[in-house]
């Protein structure tokens, strides 16, 4: 019985037990075994092929072997050779790849040479890197070659993505004519269709041995930081030696110290590298066209001035070679003075805060500080230099004083900022109080106007000195003064502003409101304002500025005046020190505010009014005039006159 009459039967069956049941059953659906169907469909197939045949003129076309590396056809053969390094071990190893393939290619009957392609120096954990590769890879999308010869997986490529589609290209642009390559260490051919899962299993081995060279460097530069081997390179200018310093090339030095001192004369980097072409000076690899990015690369690095950073920059993704600075991402060190530098460290420094100055200088800044008379300890600096800080300020002005006439100035100077009490008999004047002048700014008062990277003057100031061409900054940072007075052309640290109207000043002042903000301890979001008091002597004209007054600008983007504030008065006042917030009771501030303290004792003591009252008032016209003693800065150190950095720079220019 066959399968179909079987389930015939067993359906009628199906039915009449069915007619027991009466009208309901008859509904329901005929029982089938579960594998009725798959019984039936192997019976059909079964029976399918039993009936088929070959018919008599069929013609069989048998396929081409597998293609191998040792088939007679004829193949036009291209040579890869890689090396990661430049060393003289690595230079003969790729001249010994060239000879070798060279001779294999002409010893085998149907091998012609296509083109050896070589990358030295060139990591293979990225194509882009190599431009020989790329090369051969064009090369081979237009049909110039049949097979290409490599030593091994890792030469060609250590990046698994990259071997495998590189591979796949090579056999699939042009399919009537695809691009094997041998790899011969492992003896895979890649048009062998029976290697797909060798290749890609030493692809992985390629990747996880470049990753395992990438980690055994890390822990190399680890090791040698950590025992004083650190790791050094040829820079222009210097060599390094086997035994780990560094020797003078008096010859490439020439132009270094020329690139440091021409800055000092006031030359900019655009300046320099015009000269450096000029001359046809070459850099450690041979270029003799310089631009501005050089000058400034060779100005930064800190062993031209004889100290060593080790592991400045880091590589954080060792296939795309992506770097970035070390900021405590791995073990780094430096070495202050580790070895004899090409220029002084003062030099180094100094032409440093030329070149990041805003302003373009003619030379070094003096620093001058007025040694006696009413205004003895103010010091006397160009404020758009970058050349000092808070210390060096300090220091300056400190040196001018003996150490009790210090002690009593800086117990005064506490007095009138209001860090000390007053210990006067007359508890009535101390206790009487005075509204600061501040509060009662206006634009008709001269105003002085401090941000963090800059310093402004409104045009009443040069109205009030009487609209003269130029002026001194003077600060004095014990007593947390500031004092701009008239000057001739002639002074070292003269300010031109010449404008015959009521123009502000606006300068960019770095350093030097860092320098303030530090001493004062003010917020670096805020900017503060005071107003000026003015003293005229015999022609003679200052304004002085007292930085414990301060109009505090907010700024735009902090809230206004709450609508729920019921205080009387609009005056806000808020911290501004750091460490504190800036926010009140309310949790709003104001645009413009006064400092906190105010708020429960408005205004300042008498006593300390009358004090500064008097300070100021004994200024004299020949005080307001004295240029001051010129002093060391103590930011930089010593460095060569002026003059005497002119001839230098003159001497080196001839000598190239």
């Amino acid at each position: 019985m066959s399968i179909e009459e079987k389930n015939n039967e067993e359906t009628n069956g199906n039915e009449l037990s069915g007619d027991v049941g009466g009208e309901e059953t008859e509904r329901r659906p005929a029982w089938r075994p579960q594998d009725a169907d798959r019984e039936y469909f192997r019976y059909e197939t079964r029976r399918r092929v039993q009936q088929y045949s070959v018919p008599p003129q069929t013609i069989f076309k048998p396929a081409k072997p597998a293609p191998t590396i040792r088939d007679s056809e004829h193949k036009r053969v291209a040579v890869y050779a890689r090396v990661s390094t430049k060393s003289n071990e690595q230079v003969s190893s790729i001249e010994n790849q060239t000879k070798y393939y060279t001779e294999k290619i002409s010893k085998t009957p149907n091998w012609e040479m296509q083109g050896i392609y070589s990358d030295e120096g060139k990591s293979g954990t990225s194509k882009k890197w190599r431009p020989e590769f790329r090369r051969m890879l064009e090369d081979a999308a237009s049909k110039k070659m049949d097979l290409i010869v490599c030593a091994s997986v890792s030469r060609f490529a250590r990046n698994i993505s990259d071997l495998i589609e590189e591979v796949r290209k090579l056999k699939t642009t042009n399919p009537s004519n695809p691009v094997g390559v041998y790899f011969e260490t492992e003896d895979l051919y890649t048009l062998d269709p029976n290697i797909n899962e060798r290749l890609q299993m030493q692809g992985l081995f390629a990747e996880w041995e470049s990753g395992n060279k990438s980690r055994r460097m890390i822990l190399s530069y680890d090791q040698r930081i950590c025992t004083g081997q650190f790791p050094l390179s040829d820079l222009l200018g210097l060599r390094h030696t086997i035994d780990g310093q560094f020797t003078i090339v008096e010859d490439e030095a020439v132009t270094v110290r020329y690139i440091f001192l021409a800055t000092l004369c006031g030359k900019s980097p655009e300046e320099i590298a015009e000269v450096l072409t000029e001359k046809q000076r070459p850099t450690l690899r041979g270029r003799t066209e310089w631009n501005a990015a050089m000058v400034k690369a060779i100005m930064e690095n800190e062993r031209r001035w004889g100290d060593l950073d080790v592991r400045k920059r880091i590589v954080v993704d060792y296939k795309e070679k992506v770097t970035t600075k070390n900021e405590g991402i791995r073990k780094g060190a430096y070495v202050p003075g580790y070895h004899e530098g090409i220029v002084t460290s003062q030099i180094a420094k100094a032409a440093q805060s030329m070149r990041s100055s805003r302003y373009q200088f003619e030379g070094v800044p003096d620093v001058y500080v007025i040694d006696s008379g009413a205004l003895k300890g103010f010091v006397s600096v160009s404020p758009s230099w970058n050349g000092i800080d808070n210390e060096s300020f300090q220091e300056i002005s400190r040196q001018v004083y003996a150490d009790d006439e210090f002690a009593a100035l800086q117990k005064e100077a506490d007095i009138l900022n209001g860090k000390a009490h007053s210990n006067v008999l007359s508890m009535t004047l101390n206790d009487y109080r005075v509204a600061p002048g501040v509060m009662f700014m206006s634009r008709s008062d001269s105003q002085l106007t401090i941000a963090p990277r800059s310093l402004r003057l409104n045009g009443v100031c040069h109205d009030k000195l009487g609209y003269g061409r130029f002026i001194e900054v003077l600060y004095h940072p014990i007593m947390e003064v500031i004092a701009i007075r008239n000057c001739d052309e002639t002074s070292p640290n003269a300010i031109l502003w010449d404008e015959a109207n009521k123009k502000p000043l606006q300068l960019c002042t770095s350093a030097f409101s860092t320098a303030v903000y530090e001493k004062l301890e003010w917020m670096r979001k805020y900017k503060f304002r005071f107003r000026g008091v003015t003293r005229v002597r015999d022609g003679e004209k200052i304004i002085f500025f007292f930085l414990d007054e301060p109009q505090i600008l907010v700024g735009k983007d902090k809230k206004r005046l709450d609508e729920n504030d019921t205080s009387e008065s609009r005056a806000k006042f808020i911290p501004y020190k750091e460490g504190t917030t800036d926010e009140d009771e309310n949790g709003v501030v104001s645009p413009i505010a006064y400092p906190e303290n105010w708020r429960d004792h408005f205004g300042v003591s008498y006593e300390i009014k009358r004090k500064r009252e008097r300070i100021i008032n004994e200024v004299s016209s020949s005080d307001i005039s004295y240029l001051g003693t010129r002093v060391i800065n103590p930011f930089i150190g010593e460095i060569p006159s002026q003059e005497q950095l002119e001839a230098e720079v003159e001497e080196l220019y001839m000598s190239m």
